[in-house]
């Protein structure tokens, strides 16, 4: 998937581009640092009783809109070991699930823009 993360002043923007676009139907989320409960890098682990809204599903690759558990997810992932996962209150969706180099880093940078954590 092609994802890039871009920490504003106020608010985290997911911008999405590709063939995924039209899978996926967004191409950008914008998340306030204010919706921003809890940020942890870690593991993902996607339940079979995932019921897909819309997106992608493979045996290694997630990506979309998904419920799970009566939650709002947004997925977007090839490796469930290398994640951060926001949880959120407030917004489009209960949890976000991204895919990152460096899951650490990330979630250390959008701590330090979240007042609230």
């Amino acid at each position: 998937m092609s994802m890039q993360v871009v920490l504003g002043d106020r608010e985290l923007i997911v911008n999405i581009s590709g063939l995924e676009v039209a899978a996926i139907l967004k191409k950008e989320i914008r998340i306030p640092y204010t919706s921003i409960v809890d940020v942890q890098p870690g593991n993902f682990e996607f339940p079979w009783t995932a019921v897909k809204r819309a997106g992608i599903t493979t045996m290694s690759y997630k990506a979309g809109s998904f419920v799970i558990h009566g939650e709002k997810y947004f997925l977007s992932y090839h490796d469930a070991h290398k994640v951060v996962i926001l949880n959120l209150e407030g917004a489009e969706f209960d949890k976000i699930v991204l895919e990152s180099e460096a899951p650490e880093q990330l979630a250390n940078n959008i701590r330090a823009r979240c007042f609230s954590l």
